[in-house]
C-alpha cells in the first residue's frame, strides 16, 4: 500500500475561469483527500466505510462531469466530444474500480488509482479540458461568478 498521500489541493491545482468549475473541484479534492486518509489508515474490517466514501466520490464525480457536459452544450463549446468523451473514460474507470473494491476489497488497487492514476489525470485535465471550457465560457458571455443555484 502506498504511504503517499494525495498532494492536490485548491492552492496545487490550476484554477479555471469559471467558480462554479473551480468550487466543484475543491469538493473533488475533499472527498479524495478523505478517501486517502481512509486508505492510508486502513486495516481489514473497513471495508463498509470505504464503500461509502468510494460510492459518495462516485456519485461526486458523476455529478461533477453532468453539469460540466451541460454547460458545454450550453455554451455550444466546439470540443465537447473531445472534452465528454474524456469525462465517460474517466468514469468508467471510476465505476470500474469501485466494483472492484467492492469485489474484492483490493486495497493495493485502490490506493495506486487514488493516490497515483487519478490525481495525474485530475491535474491535466483541469489544466487543459477545463481550462479551455472555462475561458471558452467566459468569452462567450458567461458569468465566470454563476454559481449552482443560479
Amino acid at each position: 500500500m502506498s504511504s503517499t498521500k494525495v498532494v492536490l489541493t485548491a492552492e496545487t491545482v490550476p484554477h479555471v475561469a469559471l467558480d462554479i468549475m473551480n468550487n466543484t473541484h475543491f469538493e473533488e479534492l475533499e472527498l479524495v483527500r478523505s478517501l486517502g486518509e481512509l486508505i492510508t489508515h486502513y486495516q481489514q474490517g473497513d471495508n463498509d466505510i470505504l464503500s461509502q466514501a468510494l460510492n459518495e466520490w462516485l456519485e461526486h464525480t458523476q455529478t461533477h462531469f453532468s453539469r460540466e457536459n451541460k454547460l458545454m452544450v450550453d455554451i455550444q463549446f466546439p470540443m465537447y466530444l473531445v472534452h465528454s468523451g474524456e469525462h465517460a473514460q474517466v468514469l468508467e474507470e471510476m465505476e470500474s474500480i469501485v466494483t472492484s473494491w467492492n469485489n474484492d476489497h483490493d486495497i493495493a488497487l485502490l490506493s495506486e488509482y487514488v493516490f497515483t492514476a487519478w490525481p495525474q489525470w485530475f491535474q491535466q485535465h483541469v489544466n487543459s479540458m477545463d481550462m479551455v471550457t472555462a475561458q471558452f465560457a467566459v468569452m462567450n458571455g458567461y458569468d465566470p461568478h454563476k454559481s449552482a443555484q443560479d
